[in-house]
């Protein structure tokens, strides 16, 4: 009798396990959206000549706002209030992906290759360096995106100028579709503002040299 009683039991026990097991629901879980900035066409550079002259350029390791070093999009709701965004993450380390693009942007509007960027090293007799501080690198309102920083021009390791950056870009908005591309490319379209009044910085700056 006893014997009966805990095969009883045990059975009782094994079907109390399986019903938990039964209704485990399935996993929620969604891959992220990786994202990539991108530098301007090529095609829509407007000259082949070489306006720095031979002078070759290294961009700099940029310097982010602490904020802006996790790999989440960011939008700002208020100006003491950030989110961050899980499933849609940059693909690369931010800074290396905004040096990257603005050093290429540079060489297509400058019409020169002579150039580096970070994370490589500085090409054999570098002339000059850019700096880049960037303070807000976000999505500010449901279509608009902003970049806010300052570049810096160096010379031997020696800052020779700056000058502060402050870009707006509108992009279409979806309320149904979760794609960011447009926002991404918003963003890219920042950079491609912002190597614009580098380029024309740094042209200034070497011709009164």
């Amino acid at each position: 009798m006893k014997f009966k009683t805990i095969s009883v039991v045990i059975f009782i026990t094994l079907m109390a396990i399986g019903a938990c097991v039964s209704v485990v629901p399935e996993s929620t879980h969604v891959e992220p959206t990786n994202y990539l900035l991108t530098p301007v066409d090529s095609n829509l550079s407007t000259s082949n000549s070489d306006f720095l002259n031979g002078t070759s350029f290294y961009v700099r390791q940029v310097e982010l706002a602490t904020y802006l070093e996790d790999r989440g999009l960011v939008s700002r709701a208020e100006s003491n209030k950030v989110e961050f965004s899980n499933l849609h993450r940059w693909g690369e380390p931010l800074d290396e992906g905004i040096a990257r693009v603005v050093a290429k942007n540079l060489s297509i509007v400058l019409g020169t290759l002579n150039y580096s960027s970070y994370p490589h090293r500085q090409k054999p007799q570098c002339d000059v360096d850019i700096g880049l501080h960037i303070e807000r690198f976000e999505k500010v309102s449901r279509a608009t995106v902003t970049l806010v920083g300052t570049w810096q021009l160096f010379r031997d390791n020696q800052q020779v100028y700056a000058e502060t950056l402050a870009e707006k870009i509108e992009f279409p908005y979806s309320t149904t579709d979760p794609d960011k591309t447009p926002q991404v490319a918003a963003l890219s379209q920042t950079l491609r503002k912002v190597s614009e009044r580098i380029a024309a910085g740094l042209v200034r700056r070497l011709e009164t040299e």
